[in-house]
């Protein structure tokens, strides 16, 4: 409570300031009471000899606030104006507030013991003194009651709750355990705080949200151990905090990801500028003993100039902008805008349409031709799953897949795609016009592969459909094998042991070692259609040595090698030249509905290729 003792002030001994068209705070600290006049437009208050107002309270921050005048209205704003916040926050009638318009009687609490009275002579009515008026209100709040006199404790004790808040904001953890920067909790205070400043003061006050995700980190949690990925984080997050400005915040949301506050840019090309910085230092080779690792992060970023609301807003739309950036390549940066927002509100659509896609019959299969460049034969097609949408059109599965993970269908998903495959390769090896034995080659996502029962389904599956096991080849891509090399490992010689062909997809994009081919028992490696496409006619490039690197090593190991994305005549010969097993490509087919890929089955090649 209060002090009681009420019944007369002496405003000689108060240091009141004189009658004037202003606003007053009254701070009681303990026993001592002060009051200030707010004659300035900015008065800092805290435990720094350099405030205007000095609280000496264990608890009251370096900087605790700053009160503000703008426009007509006095605020009072938590922390300084360069964005920064106070340890254990700031009260205003026992709520906690970042930026607020203080009003007449308003309590502000902060810390334990440490409260001020806020009075304005345009409230005070016009019949009474100002001065006098002050001093009434100043007995109030000391007795511990309103301005009409009611006691405080008859009101929830509000100067007890504002005590309990604080206390329980004081509990509130707010450093990341393990790299020591700030956390979620702090970080959405303190945006919450630049964001309240810009919308309510300073209209041209500009900050960004950068959100930023780990290339990769997975990878490095499976491969080298937790101990190693955690030590990784630490020192990653140093690294994050020397690219900053002063004032500026990194924190830890969680996991893998981090998030970084631009307080008072000058422009918006200068959140552009430290981006880029961040980016080149985050990519120097990174000493985690006994190894040195090669980090880089996908970063999205969001502007205060769209006019965000709230901080989940902002927030969001970074997150939007840091999926668009790993999406188109990783290792980059993206500026979240309007089109982005409504891309992510037709994916929620597509989620929700997705969800009776099946029920509805609108997955089909396409089948695209996979010939011998040595026999210049029809060996196999490779499935490809399409959505056919009623409004959007055919999908690709790079759009609708992740969502499907996300939502756990993929595995429904997945069991049809197996199905519709082996029940096309039971047709057409029941065709008496197709002469070639012929194979489907299927891809089998992330989440398939965590599936305990997966190799049980897959051989119910043949079995169903009267085909034998190795004429449906099981098609993973790199980057999944390489986020968990165990597990694969082990389903993969489960797999191979029940009779199925393997194949790794997208071969030398997942940043993993050659070497690795020696430890996946596969029998089939495809090489990414980015390198092939970089084979021009002369044959001399970085593609040409990577993908005839591939080449021999594969063969080395007894593994057979496909190309995809042949389009010309010259990647044709110079992989024939390399003697590349297997290609694909429109230099051979599209991707096929089934009854033209049964044409093509029926017919055979027609060697009269255009280019």
């Amino acid at each position: 409570m209060f002090f009681t003792q009420t019944s007369s002030i002496d405003s000689k001994k108060l240091d009141i300031p004189e009658a004037r068209s202003t606003d007053i705070l009254v701070f009681k600290e303990e026993n001592k009471i002060v009051v200030k006049k707010l004659d300035k437009e900015t008065l800092t208050i805290g435990r720094s000899s350099d405030d205007d107002v000095l609280l000496r309270s264990k608890g009251v921050s370096r900087c605790h606030a700053t009160v503000y005048f703008s426009e007509g209205a006095t605020w009072i704003i938590d922390g300084d104006l360069k964005g920064r916040v106070s340890t254990n926050g700031l009260f205003v009638n026992g709520a906690k507030v970042s930026v607020y318009r203080l009003n007449q009687y308003d309590v502000i609490s902060f810390q334990r013991g440490v409260y001020a009275l806020f009075l304005s002579q345009k409230s005070c009515s016009g019949t009474v003194n100002y001065l006098e008026e002050a001093i009434q209100n100043l007995a109030y709040f000391i007795a511990g009651k309103n301005a009409e006199g009611i006691p405080i404790d008859q009101l929830s004790l509000l100067d007890q709750s504002t005590q309990a808040t604080v206390l329980n904001a004081e509990r509130a953890p707010l450093i990341d355990s393990l790299t020591r920067l700030p956390n979620r909790e702090a970080f959405f205070t303190r945006v919450q705080k630049s964001l309240e400043f810009r919308n309510k003061i300073l209209s041209d006050y500009n900050f960004a949200v950068l959100f930023i995700d780990v290339d990769r980190f997975k990878m490095i949690n499976d491969s080298l151990g937790h101990l190693v990925g955690d030590d990784f984080l630490i020192r990653l997050a140093r690294r994050l905090s020397r690219c900053l400005r002063e004032g500026d915040m990194v924190a830890r949301l969680g996991g893998d990801e981090f998030a970084i506050l631009l307080d008072d840019l000058r422009s918006f090309s200068e959140a552009i500028d430290i981006a880029k910085r961040l980016q080149q230092s985050v990519s120097k080779p990174l000493d985690v003993a006994p190894h040195e690792l090669y980090p880089s992060v996908s970063v999205g970023i969001a502007l205060s100039s769209l006019g965000y609301q709230t901080v989940e807003e902002i927030i969001r739309d970074a997150d939007t902008a840091m999926y668009h950036a790993k999406n188109t390549g990783r290792s980059r940066f993206v500026v979240f805008d309007t089109e982005m927002h409504q891309k992510a509100t037709n994916l929620l659509r597509l989620d929700s349409d997705l969800r009776r896609a099946i029920d509805k019959r609108q997955l089909e299969l396409y089948y695209q031709p996979i010939v011998s460049l040595a026999d210049k034969k029809l060996i196999g097609f490779e499935a490809l799953l399409r959505w056919n949408h009623p409004d959007n059109g055919l999908i690709g599965p790079d759009t609708f897949v992740p969502m499907a993970e996300e939502a756990n269908l993929i595995y429904q998903i997945g069991q049809w795609v197996l199905d519709e495959a082996c029940l096309q390769l039971s047709q057409w090896k029941a065709n008496p016009a197709i002469k070639d034995s012929l194979s489907v080659n299927v891809n089998i996502s992330s989440k398939q592969l965590t599936e305990s029962r997966l190799v049980d389904r897959l051989l119910a599956t043949v079995r169903r459909h009267d085909i034998s096991p190795d004429a449906l080849h099981l098609e993973v891509t790199e980057s999944i094998l390489m986020e968990n090399t165990v597990q694969s490992l082990r389903l993969l010689s489960q797999l191979k042991q029940a009779g199925f062909k393997l194949g790794i997809d997208d071969f030398g994009t997942g940043y993993s070692s050659l070497s690795y081919l020696n430890r996946f028992p596969v029998d089939i490696l495809k090489v990414d259609r980015s390198f092939i496409s970089q084979i021009d006619k002369s044959g001399k490039n970085t593609s040409v040595n990577i993908t005839n690197s591939i080449i021999t090593l594969a063969h080395s190991l007894g593994v057979k090698v496909v190309a995809e994305g042949i389009e010309g005549l010259y990647h044709l010969a110079w992989l024939q030249q390399q003697k590349c097993d297997y290609g694909q490509g429109f230099l051979f087919s599209k991707p096929l509905t089934a009854e033209d890929a049964t044409r093509f089955a029926e017919k055979g090649l027609d060697w009269t290729w255009k280019c």
